[in-house]
């Protein structure tokens, strides 16, 4: 399933050193099969699965209530959860590493940064945040929007995140009885970053969350408590909706196929793959495929791939960090033996962070930026050139500086980059600062 070079750069995380390309330009049909790939097993399914944290997660509740007494010697659950942890950091870089089809992988990022959760709350959340891209964007990649955004409204890692488990209905059993009320986060950011972004009023999100109300976190996941569900008729974008968790997803699934929705997801999309600033023709192409397949996402990504801007030659997207620090591994062959100081998740936690980018931790419900302006500070352009180097160090100690620098140059840019580019990297005194060159160039921060 080998893509050419400008398919790997634009709708993957670039090309694996040692791998030629497949010939000529951007194949929608060669791209699109990428969506039939099997994902990275090794990485993505070695970790413990949703149902198993939450397990956990009581059981290190109970745990640290038993170690304060006195009745046990020792906490030995947390350190597991915080060892998943650790491994969700991994499976963010290396699962596109060493993934064949980066189509697919993009897709898992952009989808799961599209409906983003993060760790600014304590409690369990830290340690169901980093396996719900895997629950909720990578089974749907190649389905509907709307099962994608119904597995991500119930996720309880989303729950967690935007507050959804502690709203209650006013009018609720319990509300009534504790005189709690509605936490509106959730069904604000679910119409204006999820869905539609446009078209509906301040009532409408108070009437979403008053729809919302009982979709709680019990002790075995995500559920629906009638308790705490306000009872009453809900009258939302002139829809009417009654209580129950039906009733939660039949909203759903009509928010996924408004026009509003289908125009914001397409905008997101061609901004992410395409150009900071996609045309509105690109943009009502998309849709109107997103539309006539009821939210197929397929027909959408079969647009966008058809667009001019797909199959142009000039690099002008910047990649994120984290696309970065894939892309280097790629283009060096990583791993390789005795490259153990690169694959330390802490360095790499480390590195993102200081990029702009620190792991599972976006600055705000609407996720990571997507465009130049949120990764080009001076900071921030520093520590890439301090990675580039970091990686093309460990590079030149694993292979006794035999690493020839233009050779990786050229299977990493091709004819994409500028020959400066390449040229430089053959020029630089000491072959690992050729390989840094390459990898601190504005050519390869490109995509």
């Amino acid at each position: 399933m080998e893509a050419s070079l400008l398919e790997q750069i634009r709708f993957g995380y670039g090309p694996r050193g040692g791998s030629p390309p497949a010939p000529g330009g951007v194949e929608p049909e060669r791209v699109l099969a990428q969506l039939e790939a099997a994902d990275p097993v090794e990485v993505v399914a070695d970790r413990p699965t949703l149902d198993q944290r939450i397990a956990m997660v009581a059981e290190a509740q109970q745990q640290s209530k038993d170690f304060k007494a006195g009745r046990i010697p020792a906490l030995t659950v947390l350190p597991r959860l915080k060892q998943a942890g650790r491994a969700d950091l991994s499976a963010w870089i290396l699962a596109p590493v060493v993934a064949e089809a980066g189509f697919r992988e993009r897709l898992v990022n952009f989808w799961a940064n599209r409906l983003t959760v993060g760790l600014r709350r304590l409690g369990a959340l830290p340690y169901l945040a980093g396996i719900y891209p895997d629950d909720v964007a990578r089974p749907h990649l190649a389905g509907r929007f709307s099962d994608m955004l119904r597995a991500s409204a119930w996720h309880p890692a989303m729950l967690l995140y935007l507050d959804q488990a502690k709203s209650v209905g006013p009018d609720s059993r319990i509300g009534r009885k504790k005189e709690s009320g509605l936490n509106e986060n959730y069904a604000r950011e679910l119409l204006e970053l999820h869905t539609m972004g446009s078209g509906y009023s301040q009532a409408d999100v108070t009437e979403t969350a008053r729809l919302l109300t009982g979709m709680w976190l019990g002790p075995e996941g995500s559920t629906f408590d009638p308790a705490r569900a306000e009872p009453g008729r809900k009258i939302i974008l002139g829809q009417s909706y009654g209580e129950g968790p039906e009733e939660i997803d039949r909203f759903l699934a009509y928010i996924a196929l408004r026009p509003e929705t289908a125009r914001s997801v397409s905008r997101a999309l061609a901004r992410s793959f395409l150009a900071d600033q996609p045309s509105e023709a690109t943009v009502a192409r998309m849709a109107a495929a997103y539309l006539d397949s009821g939210s197929d996402l397929r027909p959408v990504y079969a647009a966008m791939l058809a667009d001019p801007a797909a199959t142009a030659t000039e690099l002008i997207k910047i990649r994120s960090p984290q696309e970065f620090v894939v892309a280097s591994l790629r283009a060096v062959d990583w791993p390789a033996e005795g490259q153990g100081k690169v694959r330390t998740p802490g360095k790499i936690n480390q590195a993102l962070t200081v990029m702009g980018q620190p792991p599972f931790r976006p600055r705000g419900p609407d996720g990571w930026p997507d465009t130049a302006e949120g990764w080009v500070s001076a900071p921030m352009l520093a520590a890439r050139i301090d990675w580039a180097e970091t990686v093309a160090q460990a590079v030149s100690r694993a292979t006794r500086d035999r690493a020839e620098p233009v050779p990786i140059a050229r299977a990493a840019l091709g004819d994409l980059g500028n020959p400066d580019t390449i040229r430089a990297a053959g020029q630089a005194e000491q072959r690992w600062e050729g390989i840094a060159v390459l990898l601190g160039s504005p050519d390869f921060m490109r995509r």
